[in-house]
Formats: structure tokens, C-alpha cells, sequence
């Protein structure tokens, strides 16, 4: 009998920003175009511009180890990286099966992937917030 693993819940789905949206999490204009300056296009909406998440962390993280960037510019792009953190959702699953009480473990499975849905549907919302904020300027 052949034991077959799960596939990861949502693997293939890629989280996607723009420089818009990185605006309404605080960044200047001028840093979202340097963030995204060397990054490549994975789509492109009418003049809209959309890039990887991934890929902008990865950008913002080589960006803060400048050495001459400014407290009050690095204090803002560490806040849009933690915001862009919080939409990839990477979660570290804990193994359940160590635990004496099947109930027990088959609850705290339930309550972790609960949390983790909750967490990633509330990025997804600040991220569109986000979006409405930049283009609005509210």
C-alpha cells in the first residue's frame, strides 16, 4: 500500500503587488520605483506594472543593506516588508503527532490552519486597502 502526501494548499497561487500598492503601505514613489526598478514584469494591467511579491522582499532587503539609506526611510520600508511578509504566509507546519490524545490533535490542526486562513485573508485585505489608499490618496 502506497502512502501518498498532500499537496501544499494554494503552492502554485503567487502573490502579486504593484508600485501603487506598495504607496498605500507607505513607501514614497521614489522608492517603490527603486524597489521595482530591476525587477521583472510578471504581468502588466493597461499601464500597471505587476510584480512578484517575493520578489520585491528580496529587492527591499538588498535595499536596506545600503549603508547611507535614512532611519525615517528604512523605518518605512521595513514596515512594507513585514506587510509583504504577512501576504506570503509562510507558515512552518508543527507536527501533531507526538501528542497522547488524538482529539487533542486533530483540534490544534483545526485552530492552526483556522489562524492561518484568518492571517492570510487579513493581508490580503490590507493589501487591497493598500491599493484604494494609493490611488485615492485618502
Amino acid at each position: 500500500m502506497k502512502m501518498q502526501l498532500s499537496k501544499p494548499k494554494e503552492m502554485n497561487e503567487e502573490k502579486l503587488t504593484t508600485r501603487r500598492q506598495l504607496q498605500g503601505y507607505g513607501a514614497s514613489s521614489y522608492h517603490a520605483e527603486v524597489i521595482t526598478k530591476n525587477l521583472t514584469l510578471v504581468a502588466k494591467q493597461g499601464r500597471t506594472y505587476i510584480y512578484a511579491v517575493s520578489d520585491v522582499i528580496v529587492s527591499i532587503r538588498d535595499y536596506l543593506q545600503r549603508p547611507r539609506v535614512k532611519p525615517t526611510s528604512r523605518q518605512v520600508l521595513e514596515g512594507v516588508l513585514q506587510a509583504l511578509l504577512e501576504r506570503l504566509n509562510n507558515v512552518v507546519e508543527v507536527p501533531f503527532c507526538c501528542a497522547t490524545d488524538p482529539e487533542i490533535n486533530k483540534l490544534a490542526r483545526q485552530l492552526s490552519q483556522s489562524m492561518s486562513d484568518t492571517d492570510s485573508a487579513l493581508a490580503e485585505l490590507e493589501a487591497t486597502a493598500a491599493t484604494i489608499k494609493s490611488k485615492y490618496s485618502i
